[in-house]
This record gives C-alpha cells, structure tokens and sequence, in this order.
C-alpha cells in the first residue's frame, strides 16, 4: 500500500511540563534481550550466546501519523510512535517502535462503546493460519501472560472491568511494535518484530469518554485522527521475534534458521502530540 505523509510530528510532553519542545516526554522500556552478533551479548561457559538485561532508558519521542491513498475513498489513517535512547536520526538510536495501522479501530477500542448490549468496537482478528484471536479486551484479563488468549473472558472482554482495553500485538494486525538497537549493536542491524504482547492505551487523542457510561458513549467517527496537542499514554508488555517467524509463520513453513533476535520490553509512554522537524524522516 502506498501512503503520504499527512504531517510529520513530534511527540512532547507539552502542557504537563515547561515547554513544548520537540522530543521532550516520559517513558521507560526494559527487559531481557538477545542479539546474535552483539558485541554486549553474554555467553555461558560453552560460548553460547545468552539473553542480557536491556534498557532503552528513552530520551526522545516522535511520531509521523500517515493516510493512505485508497482509492476506493476508505482511508486508514495511521501513526507510527517511535521511543528513542538519543535525539539522532533513528539509524544511530535504539528505537523502539508502535505502529498504529488503523486509529479508527484504536479509537473504537478505547472508546469502549456498548451498542444494544454488544461491544462497538473489533473483539478479535483473524491470523494468517485462519485462526482468530481476541484484539481488544477491557476485562485485563485476555493479555496478563504476554499475550496468551487462554485467560480471556467467555464475553471476549466486553466485561469492562478494567479501567483501559488491552490491545493484542501481532505482526498482523491492526497496532504492531518492532525494536532495533543500532546504536548499541549497529555492527548486526538486525530488526525485532512484536510477536506477541500488548498495549494499554489510556489516552489516544480525543478516543476516551470516561465521563460517560459505555452505553452513553458516542460513536467513534470513521475519519478519527490524532490532533495536535492531544495527548498519548500506553503502557506496554512487548514480546520480541525475528522477522524470520514472521515470513515463515505466514508461508505456513518451518523457519530455515535460529532466530537472531528475541527478547521481552516492558515500560510505558506519556507525551503529546507537537510539530516539529526532527521528527521527519522524508524533509
């Protein structure tokens, strides 16, 4: 599919804080990482590489929302986040990446609608294999084990009972993550992809109407976008792969080879949504 940039943006903190500035915000991002080839990978007494705790400890947050050029009139407007461990372009900085596929869907999620006793808003997805497993949960309970769907409720967590929806991240659907850490390990250039895990978003733009019952709730427009100045809040449970799962898992073979990148970050984001230069990747 072929997008334009609606607006390249960057993503700060602005209003809770002294200043806007680009880049500026809060977050955190740790966990345990392997990366074959790294020259900080420990081995054990074999000499065989091992998993090391890792933290991005990001310093700078952007985002550049898109909208595609569909031409059936249906477009998907898009945003990728991005948490950074420096202000450099992405190609000297460890970053850790969200792409939101389709806000609208996001947008529904949070809203948590009920509509004549059903959830207005995509329960489950259907995965390359055929199979469906649960999207947006607000019962907490579908993603607590990283992702795993035997914890969901028997509603499809339409039970509401926690206080933000959980959305399932897969390499498929409609909000994925990826992680490459080319400033600590540039020498591999190597690119995780989320297989598995979750987001929590409190806030997403305009999406939220806690102030109303779910049945009271309006209904999310089709053309929801991310404005500037709105603010923008996950908290998340990443569970990293290699790309080769990926291509393999969708041409339903075996993968040819080892992954040469796994690993688990957890941590969250707070920031809005500000212009700014440095955060484009296309001047």
């Amino acid at each position: 599919m072929t997008f334009r940039a609606r607006g390249l943006v960057a993503l700060s903190l602005g209003g809770l804080a002294a200043g806007c500035a680009v880049g500026n915000g809060s977050g955190s991002a740790s966990g345990d990482m392997f990366q074959y080839g790294c020259i900080y990978t420990p081995t054990d007494a074999a000499g065989v590489e091992l998993p090391r705790a890792y933290n991005l400890a990001p310093v700078y947050f952007a985002g550049e929302p898109f909208e595609d050029l569909s031409v059936t009139g249906l477009h998907t407007n898009e945003i990728r986040i991005r948490m950074q461990n420096n202000g450099l372009s992405i190609q000297y900085a460890d970053t850790l990446y969200f792409d939101v596929v389709n806000s609208y869907e996001v947008g529904r999620c949070l809203r948590g609608r009920i509509d004549n006793n059903q959830p207005d808003w995509k329960v489950t997805e259907t995965l390359p294999d055929g199979t469906q497993t649960w999207w947006c949960d607000w019962s907490g309970t579908a993603f607590a084990d990283g992702g795993a769907d035997g914890g969901a409720p028997l509603d499809g967590g339409a039970s509401m009972t926690a206080s933000a929806p959980r959305i399932h991240l897969t390499p498929y659907t409609d909000v994925r993550s990826s992680f490459a850490a080319l400033s600590t390990c540039g020498i591999t250039n190597v690119t995780a992809i989320a297989m598995d895990g979750w987001v929590q978003f409190q806030y997403f733009g305009a999406a939220e109407q806690p102030d109303k019952s779910p049945d009271q709730r309006e209904a999310v427009p089709n053309n929801f976008v991310i404005q500037y100045g709105d603010r923008m809040r996950a908290q998340f449970h990443v569970v990293l792969g290699d790309q080769i799962e990926v291509t393999s898992k969708q041409m339903n073979l075996p993968p040819p080879r080892a992954s040469e990148i796994s690993g688990t970050l957890d941590g969250y984001f707070d920031f809005n949504l500000e212009r700014g230069r440095s955060a484009q990747n296309f001047p």
